[in-house]
């Protein structure tokens, strides 16, 4: 499957994970299959996507790994969970952790929000929990996908919480826009511990 974008593949996984030491940016590895029909798509729509293209260039290492070429020595040191589905997108930090993973096919909107808050994530696991919250709390597209919408608050709130100091009330106006943007719903359950008084 070939995309347009600079990429590396399985059988430069090594060197792609040194560009990202390099660069200290997140490496995405979409791990694609033969005859997959959401693989396909992302690189007939997706991947041809003018801002997923430049997003990708400016903040992403990209490695396309074809899934019957897994090894078990990628297994072990890369992999803490077997793919069920193609495409399987996996954001990991620099250091080789898994921050993020998300099954089937993404829209060119979808995918970079999905990239984003897998960049958040890569940001707070290196205490840059500062440039995560300002991450999380523009994300200008994801009111049109409510579920990463409702992701991105709870994180944000997370982030300040760690960027002022482990003060809670630094999580309140993140995770009240939450509770009273979504009630009801899965990530408003997860911040719906808030003290009546704080």
């Amino acid at each position: 499957m070939e995309t347009v974008i600079k990429k590396f593949t399985e059988a430069d996984i090594d060197s792609a994970f040194e560009l990202a030491i390099a660069t200290q940016r997140p490496l995405l590895i979409d791990f694609w299959n033969t005859n997959c029909k959401g693989c396909e798509r992302m690189d007939a729509v997706t991947y041809e996507d003018a801002a997923v293209q430049e997003y990708l260039d400016q903040h992403y290492v990209l490695v396309k790994y074809h899934a019957s070429k897994i090894t078990r020595n990628f297994i072990k040191a890369y992999l803490p969970n077997a793919l069920q589905w193609t495409p399987a997108l996996y954001i990991y930090s620099p250091d080789g952790a898994v921050v993020r993973n998300i099954a089937g096919y993404l829209s060119p909107k979808q995918f970079i929000i999905e990239l984003s808050i897998g960049r958040g994530a890569m940001l707070m696991r290196r205490g840059k929990h500062a440039e995560a919250l300002e991450l999380f709390s523009n994300l200008s597209l994801a009111a049109a996908y409510p579920v990463l919408d409702q992701e991105a608050m709870y994180w944000a709130g997370v982030a300040s919480f760690f960027a002022n100091g482990k003060a809670f009330a630094d999580i309140v106006p993140y995770w009240n826009k939450l509770l009273a943007t979504y009630p009801g719903s899965t990530w408003a359950e997860k911040a719906d511990i808030l003290p009546s008084v704080i």
